[in-house]
């Protein structure tokens, strides 16, 4: 093609020379020719140095093209992670107010079981001041057959009464046994009202794990305020104020992980496991340092989309574990 529009070019000079200067000899139009040939040279340089410029645009936008179509599916894997943290999000929402209504539940049981243990205590104590005082009364009479006979019937009766209310209350759970069965959570008796701190470890020794899942540490070492859920590895923030957190996690041999620390649905910690090195053993801690509101929940988890290699390991050696407290 560039060679039929160089040819054309070429004889559309030839007669414009032709009718401009006529054909008057053979010098002239030998020159002619030569100044053509020049002029031809010259415009073939343009030509390829046009070529060369639409190469060089034709790699530009070939460059384009592919960083738009990576930015396309990179902004659909951001649009597909934003639809499952909205996903996570509602279905913690949804958890967190189950959990204050069973909370404001288990609270109505232990009131109630609290008022129900200080009115068995009182009338426990009046039941036995009353024996006491028939006791006295046995003693000090010398009256009539008759009136002895109904003081002891009556003794008798009281001594019974007494005898199954103290069954009754033996029987009964007392209100840190009841309080440790409705909750289904391990506590920690504690002389401080507003102290908040948990620790916690896995205690199986492989766990499978998948991208987004909420690491359970099962094992409860300390659960001060009983915040710290272990069946689903959630800490809930009692009060507003600043938290300290810390968690490390082991992997098999030769694998790796890559986990997160989460307030709510935003991350706060991040942290590389890698079980490769001379020993095959590793481990680092993560330490976050966050503000917290009341509410609040607080947990580890796989990160959602970073690819990991083998599970997740425990050992009574080297544990896997999670650590919170409220700094102030």
């Amino acid at each position: 093609m560039a060679t039929l529009k160089t040819l054309t070019l070429v004889v559309v000079l030839f007669h414009i020379d032709v009718n401009v200067y006529g054909l008057s000899s053979d010098e002239s139009c030998r020159e002619r020719l030569d100044n053509n040939e020049i002029l031809l040279a010259k415009l073939n340089e343009k030509l390829e140095n046009h070529q060369a410029d639409n190469t060089k645009d034709e790699a530009i936008f070939k460059v384009i093209q592919d960083e738009n179509s990576y930015l396309k599916r990179r902004l659909k894997s951001l649009e597909e992670i934003v639809l499952t943290s909205t996903y996570r999000t509602e279905k913690l929402e949804a958890r967190i107010a189950d959990l204050e209504s069973s909370n404001w539940f288990l609270k109505s049981r232990l009131t109630t079981a609290n008022n129900n243990y200080s009115f068995d205590e009182n009338y426990l104590s009046s039941l036995f001041w009353n024996l006491k005082a028939s006791d006295s009364r046995k003693e000090s009479t010398t009256t009539k057959t008759s009136t002895t006979h109904g003081n002891e019937m009556k003794t008798r009766l009281q001594t019974s009464m007494v005898k199954r209310k103290i069954r009754q209350l033996e029987k009964k759970p007392s209100v840190s046994q009841e309080k440790r069965l409705l909750t289904g959570i391990q506590s920690t008796p504690t002389p401080f009202p507003d102290g908040v701190a948990f620790s916690a470890y896995m205690s199986v020794h492989t766990t499978e794990i998948s991208k987004g899942s909420t690491i359970h540490f099962d094992t409860i070492v300390t659960n001060i305020g009983n915040h710290y859920n272990k069946h689903s590895g959630i800490f809930t923030a009692p009060q507003h104020g600043v938290y300290v957190f810390t968690w490390n996690i082991y992997c098999n041999t030769g694998g790796y992980i890559f986990s997160q620390l989460v307030v709510n649905s935003n991350v706060v910690g991040a942290m590389f496991s890698s079980g490769e090195g001379a020993c095959n053993i590793r481990t680092p801690t993560g330490i976050v340092v966050v503000e917290v509101n009341q509410g609040d929940i607080v947990f580890v988890r796989i990160h959602p989309t970073g690819n990991h290699s083998g599970n997740l390991n425990s050992h009574p050696d080297w544990r896997s574990s999670f650590n919170g407290w409220k700094l102030y």
